[in-house]
């Protein structure tokens, strides 16, 4: 490094005369203060010592990397696969979702979704009939849903409300529904046969509602299945409804809808929505089904874990959407 020497009046004048020459390369080392002449005639000096640096070109800032394109398609496959909605829709959800232009936000992705999901899906606000027939398959929670529908009617509506089980064959079947009864104080009859039946019909006429818990037989017993639709011709002013596992496969939803196709469905009760990890296939199985959803269980707790069907509850439980849903269907 070479050292350079400057003398001037003052500091001042002396720096201002170095950076003349040399520019911003200049940087001072040391500086001295000293006189100078003879006694008559002294004169204050200033002497400073500097370096120069080098004076390269200041760096252009490099363009910082342009952010990566939105992958509307990944985005899209991320949420159907999120929330668990059937392969079989894949498709028609892209076609609807991302073929109508290009370029698009993930907030567009999203309400694109949501339209697709809840289109055609339907809601019942209440039960009208006076007889409620439940039907499902085994271990869906239908017993427990009953229980629940008979405490919010009476509770809620200020309905006088009863039970009416005719699954009085299969073991433990009247014990859960008896020890239910008992504890909710609820009217419970049993008709194990068509004769017994009969008889409490006329009694039966003092209720609002009466809530028919069935049995829950698979495919295979055909003979079962035809006794329990010929007690339930007995019974008029009825309407049936599907109780459905959220848990289950969109496949197996529609096979338990063939199963009891000759009820003629008023609309489907879902249970275990707790237990889901995502609800695509509910809400595949209600746009197929063109069946409004009633009532909606997501716990075990009686009478609590119970709501009535709306979008705004479904979607509280859609998972890796970045907006907030409660904007497109307020809760009343």
């Amino acid at each position: 490094m070479e050292f350079l020497d400057l003398e001037a009046s003052d500091y001042e004048s002396a720096l201002r005369q170095a950076r003349s020459t040399y520019g911003n390369a200049v940087r001072i080392h040391t500086r001295k203060d000293f006189t100078k002449g003879t006694t008559l005639s002294k004169q204050k000096r200033c002497r400073i010592t500097f370096y120069l640096v080098d004076q390269k070109p200041r760096a252009v800032e490099q363009a910082s990397e342009p952010a990566p394109a939105f992958d509307a398609e990944a985005c899209l496959q991320k949420l159907l696969a999120s929330n668990d909605v059937p392969p079989a829709l894949h498709a028609s959800a892209r076609e609807q979702v991302l073929l109508s232009k290009a370029g698009h936000t993930q907030a567009e992705v999203e309400v694109g979704l949501l339209q697709y999901l809840f289109e055609g899906v339907q809601f019942e606000d209440e039960i009208a009939a006076r007889f409620a027939v439940f039907v499902g398959a085994a271990g869906v929670g239908k017993t427990t849903t009953l229980i629940k529908t008979a405490l919010y009617l009476r509770a809620r509506k200020a309905r006088k409300v009863a039970l009416l089980t005719l699954d009085t064959n299969r073991i433990g079947s009247l014990g859960q529904i008896r020890q239910f009864a008992r504890e909710f104080a609820l009217p419970l009859f049993e008709a194990p046969s068509f004769k017994a039946l009969a008889g409490l019909l006329p009694e039966l006429d003092a209720y609002d509602h009466v809530l028919v818990d069935t049995c829950a037989f698979s495919a295979k017993d055909e003979e079962q299945k035809m006794r329990q639709n010929a007690l339930l011709a007995m019974i008029h002013e009825q309407s049936t409804f599907l109780v459905v596992s959220a848990t289950s496969k969109e496949s197996d939803l529609s096979a338990q809808l063939q199963h009891f196709s000759d009820q003629r469905m008023k609309a489907v009760i879902c249970t275990k929505l707790d237990e889901t990890s995502g609800i695509g296939n509910l809400l595949g199985f209600a746009r197929k089904s063109a069946l409004p959803l009633l009532f909606l269980a997501d716990g075990r707790t009686i009478p609590d874990d119970f709501h009535i069907a709306s979008a705004s509850y479904l979607m509280t439980h859609l998972k890796g959407f970045s907006l907030d849903l409660s904007q497109f269907f307020p809760a009343n």
